[in-house]
Formats: structure tokens, C-alpha cells, sequence
């Protein structure tokens, strides 16, 4: 399946769809800032468009932006087609934190995943000591907390932590959420 667009837009967050063709483009406008080496490690790890063996594209990289200023980024991926599975997450520039830009901005990759991929289940999580995204998640409706992962995920210091493990199914954002709500941009 293709999809054709360029942006995901609800309400004054938008999310700009990252390309090969426009990667180059991104990685300069995400320069600059006090927090930028992380932002631009988080950009080529996690961002950077992907594909499957079959062509079909498995991760989706977006810059966000917060009435039309650059807020971060939130991504996209689909760990599972077989059994139709993905995964989200986001990162927002330290200067944009407090604004409600990470929870503002996951119905757009939700819709991408419920509405069009037709995927059943979307998780995301964090590491223990990151109470700033666990707050986040936990604003966003749908997310159910299903557990903690033991010493799952290096944290900043590099040390092992415990990680809080979330997710949604195709059910709940279709009670929760309208799809209406966001327009796809060419």
C-alpha cells in the first residue's frame, strides 16, 4: 500500500511527513537548537523513513509543528504486519515542552495506523524515571498501562531501567477518537 501525503494536520499541530527526498531538509531546520545533537541522534534513529522486504514502508517519521513553529518530532512504526501491530513515539524540543505538543499530536499517527495501515494494536512506553513522557501517555485517551518491562531499556545515563509498557486497539480509537478530525494534506 502507498500512501500519498505530505502532512497530518488536526487543529494547530501538524505533522510533516519525512522522506528520503526531504530528509537532508529536516536534519538543518532540527540544527540549531540547545537540544539538538539529541533531537538530530533521535531524528536518524527513529525518524529516518523505513522499509520491508516486501516494499511496504514499516516506519513513519514526522516533524512536528505547533502553529506552525517546529515543536519536535513523532513517529510511526510497524512492528508487525502479520499481526497488525505498531509502535509510536515522540520527542519535542526542550524549548516547546509544557504546550501539550506530545499528546496533541498522537491522534495523527493513530489515524495513520487505525484508519489507513488498518492496524489492530499501537503501544508506546517509557523509561520509569521519565515522568514528563508517562504524563504524557497518560493524557492521551485510549493508552491502557499493560505493564512494566524490567531493566528493558538503557536510560540516559546509560544504566538499565524498568520501562512502563502502554497501547491502544483499533476499538478503542474508534470509540474514542474521530477520524474526521484530522485532514491529510497532499
Amino acid at each position: 500500500m502507498q500512501l500519498e501525503f505530505s502532512a497530518l494536520r488536526a487543529g494547530g499541530i501538524a505533522l510533516h511527513r519525512i522522506t528520503d527526498g526531504n530528509y537532508d531538509e529536516v536534519a538543518r531546520t532540527w540544527a540549531g537548537f540547545p537540544d539538538s545533537d539529541y533531537m538530530l541522534s533521535e531524528l536518524d534513529g527513529s525518524y529516518r523513513p523505513a522499509w520491508d522486504d516486501d516494499g511496504r514502508q514499516t516506519k513513519f517519521g514526522f516533524t512536528t509543528t505547533l502553529n506552525g513553529v517546529l515543536a519536535g518530532g513523532s513517529l510511526l512504526g510497524v512492528g508487525s504486519w502479520e499481526d497488525e501491530r505498531g509502535y509510536t513515539g515522540a520527542d519535542t524540543f526542550e524549548h516547546m515542552r509544557g504546550r501539550g505538543v506530545a499528546p496533541g499530536s498522537k491522534p495523527h499517527p493513530l489515524y495513520l495506523a487505525f484508519a489507513l495501515l488498518r492496524l489492530n494494536r499501537v503501544e508506546t512506553g517509557c523509561v520509569v524515571s521519565n515522568a514528563s513522557s508517562k504524563r504524557s501517555i497518560e493524557k492521551t485517551p485510549g493508552f491502557v498501562l499493560e505493564g512494566v518491562l524490567r531493566e528493558h531499556e538503557r536510560n540516559a545515563e546509560g544504566v538499565l531501567e524498568d520501562a512502563y509498557r502502554y497501547a491502544i486497539l483499533r476499538r478503542d480509537w474508534e470509540r474514542l477518537y474521530d477520524a474526521s478530525d484530522i485532514e491529510m494534506l497532499p
